[in-house]
């Protein structure tokens, strides 16, 4: 088999949507390197889409420990994949009243949703082989606000800051990002949650998937800046 000419980077790669976009990426002829802190399941995925006629390797990381960062980095240079995509996708939900909730949950929430995605970018950027994209998974919570869901909220506000800010930055270097705004879509995020929310009215992971191979996949002149991917269920 012939190694894909482009490479994508998926973190979050081990389920829901991280998973479903890495299966899509494969499907249209992408290699993909999947990256969660789950290595069982990142090997299984791998190997389903290697099953499917796909190509994937990947790499159990956590993400909001530097060193675990830098080993991420120094497999990219190692294996001298081209990467040409880089799709945030890891974060992490808390929910509780902003009075209530100890700060080191906010904590919690901004190292992996906001400072992750800061050293995994400043990590493989000089990696990227242009022309090049970062996509970033953000949240309904980063456009509007709820009760109960501040910190979150806020985490997804400054993530994406993040992605409006390096869209400035790295345009002259031509790489592309875009941020992708889900409403409430049926992963295990929602598992420790403990809300009584009918999931058959949420999205389902392989529709934000499908909205990442519309940014990644416009013509080269065409940047897709912000996309919201709703239900048409109406749940937020």
């Amino acid at each position: 088999m012939n190694r894909p000419s482009k490479w994508a980077l998926v973190t979050g790669a081990s389920k829901g949507i991280g998973k479903a976009t890495a299966e899509l990426l494969a499907e249209n002829g992408w290699g993909v390197l999947l990256v969660a802190r789950d290595a069982r399941a990142l090997e299984q995925n791998a190997q389903a889409i290697a099953e499917n006629g796909g190509q994937a390797r990947w790499v159990a990381a956590d993400l909001t420990r530097a060193e675990e960062v830098q080993k991420l980095r120094h497999f990219v240079q190692e294996t001298k994949v081209p990467l040409r995509i880089v799709v945030f996708n890891a974060g992490l939900a808390r929910i509780g009243n902003i009075m209530e909730m100890p700060v080191e949950t906010w904590r919690e929430l901004f190292e992996l949703n906001v400072f992750s995605q800061v050293a995994v970018t400043q990590a493989l950027v000089p990696l990227l082989k242009t022309p090049a994209h970062l996509v970033f998974i953000n949240s309904v919570a980063g456009q509007a606000v709820f009760p109960q869901w501040g910190a979150y909220a806020a985490s997804k506000f400054a993530l994406r800051a993040l992605a409006d800010t390096l869209r400035l930055e790295l345009a002259e270097q031509n790489i592309k990002v875009t941020s992708i705004f889900p409403s409430s879509t049926d992963t295990p995020l929602h598992d420790s949650l403990g809300l009584d929310w009918d999931r058959s009215k949420m999205l389902k992971p392989q529709d934000v998937a499908k909205a990442v191979w519309a940014a990644v996949s416009a013509d080269e002149g065409v940047l897709l800046k912000e996309i919201s991917v709703e239900s048409a269920k109406g749940l937020f």
